[in-house]
């Protein structure tokens, strides 16, 4: 799908345009905001430019590696690009949903990939950010700040949502995977933890790390501390509403708005410092659990050659309630 590159490049404009004045770049700043764009146009070449070479391997190779193979993945003609071809969501009585997703190996693999890509692209453009770009190695520590739970054990704002993540009823008889023969349930479980996760990585960066942290310091510069914390808090969030669209599992804006209200709280907690780490842990592990939870209990058939969401004849013989709500964000 190409929602995800359309959203890439109007955040990253905004970011650049609006929200981040030049001088947020570092002592530099022009020359890190050239590098910045450069990394994000063509990845490794702002790493490379700016002699960190650690980081050209390993954010820009993920970034072309992944890059890569959606576009090997997304040429083939078993690939389908438009989401009303693969996504179907029919009304049943009793205000149940039928939700049935139509995957051949190459579409999955696309989306999936492009998923990632994006998230790493977030976490690159948050690097460059915070650290005006100087080297530094505590963007690998939040990369995997999920497993970091030394952090946040003791933090009931990190197992309140997750607990309620890992025992919700999700109620799965009504979700359905159409597969073609050579895609399986394993595999979407497996790639599944490594996109999901990074979502949390890549989402927190941006949305809190990157825009929420521009605001406030921008609020700051004619208001208090507490009142500038709260607008770009509430700022954010309405921002993070905006780019969910609520199709598929995909968080509706108002669910995404304050989901972004409770992770900007928990990133900026009041008289305090800003620390992602505990806000990408509970974004990962809230979309990880959920989703393989899903697809663990989901019900799987194999797709018929040209199968796909438009011309799926439904049968509805069962009424059991999916969800009340959108849960991931």
């Amino acid at each position: 799908m190409s929602i995800h590159n359309k959203l890439l490049l109007r955040i990253f404009a905004l970011c650049v345009g609006f929200l981040i004045p030049v001088s947020a770049w570092g002592v530099s700043s022009l020359g890190c905001l050239g590098a910045t764009v450069a990394e994000y146009l063509l990845p490794g070449l702002g790493y490379g430019v700016l002699g960190q070479y650690d980081k050209m391997l390993v954010l820009g190779g993920s970034r072309w590696l992944t890059l890569n193979k959606y576009l090997k993945y997304s040429k083939s003609s078993d690939y389908e690009k438009y989401y009303n071809k693969i996504y179907k969501k029919t009304e049943l009585t009793d205000d149940n949903i039928q939700h049935d997703f139509f995957y051949s190996r190459e579409t999955y693999y696309a989306n999936a990939n492009l998923s990632i890509y994006g998230n790493l692209t977030f976490t690159t453009i948050y690097d460059l950010y915070e650290s005006g770009c100087e080297e530094n190695t505590e963007t690998y520590g939040l990369m995997l700040a999920p497993f970091q739970i030394w952090e946040y054990a003791d933090e009931w704002t990190f197992w309140v949502p997750t607990v309620w993540a890992s025992t919700v009823s999700l109620k799965s008889d009504l979700l359905t995977y159409h597969l073609d023969n050579d895609l399986t349930e394993n595999e979407l479980i497996s790639t599944s933890f490594l996109q999901y996760q990074l979502v949390g990585v890549g989402e927190e960066m941006l949305f809190r790390g990157v825009i929420q942290q521009s605001l406030f310091n921008l609020y700051s510069m004619g208001f208090s501390k507490g009142i500038s914390r709260w607008g770009s808090i509430i700022t954010a969030s309405a921002i993070f509403g905006a780019v969910h669209s609520g199709a598929g599992f995909t968080a509706s804006p108002g669910v995404a708005f304050f989901a972004g209200l409770y992770l900007g709280t928990v990133y900026h907690p009041a008289e305090g410092d800003f620390d992602l780490t505990q806000s990408i842990a509970i974004h990962s592990w809230w979309d990880t659990i959920l989703e393989h939870r899903r697809l663990k209990s989901a019900k799987y058939v194999e797709r018929k050659q040209g199968e796909n969401a438009l011309n799926y004849p439904l049968h509805s013989g069962r009424n059991y309630p999916l969800f009340g709500f959108n849960y991931r964000f």
